[in-house]
């Protein structure tokens, strides 16, 4: 790379980088919001919470990496544009395409990350995301065991513990079972201990009693025990049946799905979508680059054409959006659609390429920019008075 190239590079990757940070930890923190429960209720710590919900964070950049791109690129050759640097560089005999090479290295690399990440690497953090949730919500101890606090394990289940030893033994238990409102059982024991076993999970007392009320009946059945085992089983989820959607697989599972795969066998059709999702979504990242470049690439000199164009490409970028998230959802009943898929972004890009040859170029309708120019001149107005 020259010293221009890398200036160029530079720029437009810090803002790429600053944009998709920003977007991705706002959204981000909205969403692991969303999770709190996993400390609140679950008994987790902070760590916990923040792998967890950090798992989340690759989607998140795949889905906002094109719009990062574009608005990164966009800003770049407008800020450049502003200062002239354009126009110094197209004096100095330098043509818009070597100008360029620089911002299509960075979307080529964009586009290949994004590739690397929705072929596997999302598809894994999801799959973990979601395995981790159930962990933590299969996690019993951990959700029961807060001292000092009743939990409703289940309409009319309440439990508390006293205390938690280090070693995972329970002091002072108290579970009141008013499940079934013609006898209401509750359960005192000194200590306890969550065991898991083949025929499922129990809280084995020791040194307890069971006090039993029977709708009708004014006494109350006292049973003293030295260890009972309390079945927790219906009230522990079993996360080895989990069964990962389309989005969650590899993709070695969407291109050869075994036929007894129960969520291919209910809806097929969203295995072909996500896989022409992930392949299609590299030449989307291109086709929203190409914008950018299409509408700011060439010099400007005037303040007010480089806005106009600026304007110019929300309607290709909102046409681009739209049609691409119809397409995609349209693929998974109707095959016929996925030519399409992949001829959209080709014609974005084309277009692009033709429009900066000048073989080519996309105006405004004159009534639009008419007034577009007019209601610039009295924001403009508004501002100097």
């Amino acid at each position: 790379m020259t010293r221009l190239d890398r200036y160029v590079f530079r720029t437009a990757f810090i803002a790429f980088l600053g944009t998709l940070l920003v977007l991705a930890g706002m959204i981000w923190v909205t969403q692991a919001l969303r999770e709190l429960d996993i400390m609140t209720t679950q008994g987790q710590t902070i760590l916990a919470f923040v792998f967890i919900t950090s798992l989340a964070l690759p989607a998140l950049i795949l889905g906002l990496a094109p719009s990062a791109l574009f608005m990164a690129v966009a800003h770049t050759l407008f800020r450049m544009n502003s200062d002239s640097e354009i126009v110094v560089a197209s004096s100095a005999g330098i043509s818009t395409w070597r100008f360029l090479r620089p911002l299509v290295i960075l979307a080529l690399l964009v586009a290949a990350g994004c590739a690397a990440l929705s072929l596997e690497l999302v598809p894994a953090a999801l799959r973990q995301f979601r395995y981790e949730i159930s962990r933590v919500r299969a996690d019993f101890v951990g959700f029961i065991a807060q001292p000092g606090r009743f939990t409703n394990l289940a309409p009319g289940m309440v439990f508390n513990v006293r205390e938690r030893n280090a070693n995972g033994v329970l002091g002072g238990i108290f579970i009141n079972d008013a499940r079934n409102p013609d006898q209401v059982s509750t359960y005192l024991a000194e200590r306890g201990q969550v065991l898991d076993t083949p025929e499922g999970t129990f809280l084995v007392l020791e040194n307890g009693a069971i006090h039993r009320r029977s709708t009708g009946k004014p006494d109350t059945n006292v049973v003293e025990f030295q260890r009972y085992a309390f079945d927790l089983s219906p009230f522990t989820s079993n996360s080895d049946n989990t069964i990962y959607r389309a989005p969650e697989r590899s993709f070695r599972e969407l291109l050869s799905p075994d036929p007894n795969d129960l969520a291919y066998k209910l809806d097929p059709g969203r295995f072909t979508e996500e896989i022409h999702r992930r392949l299609s979504l590299p030449l989307y990242v291109l086709a929203f680059f190409a914008i950018a470049v299409a509408a700011l690439a060439e010099p400007r000199t005037t303040r007010e054409g480089r806005g106009l164009a600026l304007a110019a490409t929300a309607p290709f970028v909102i046409v681009l959006q739209v049609v691409s998230f119809g397409l995609i959802n349209q693929v998974r009943n109707n095959a016929g659609l996925v030519p399409f898929v992949y001829l959209v972004p080709v014609v974005f890009i084309l277009g692009a390429a033709l429009s900066l040859s000048a073989r080519f170029r996309p105006r405004m309708p004159r009534a639009v920019g008419r007034y577009i120019d007019k209601m610039a001149q009295r924001v403009v107005r508004a501002t100097v008075n």
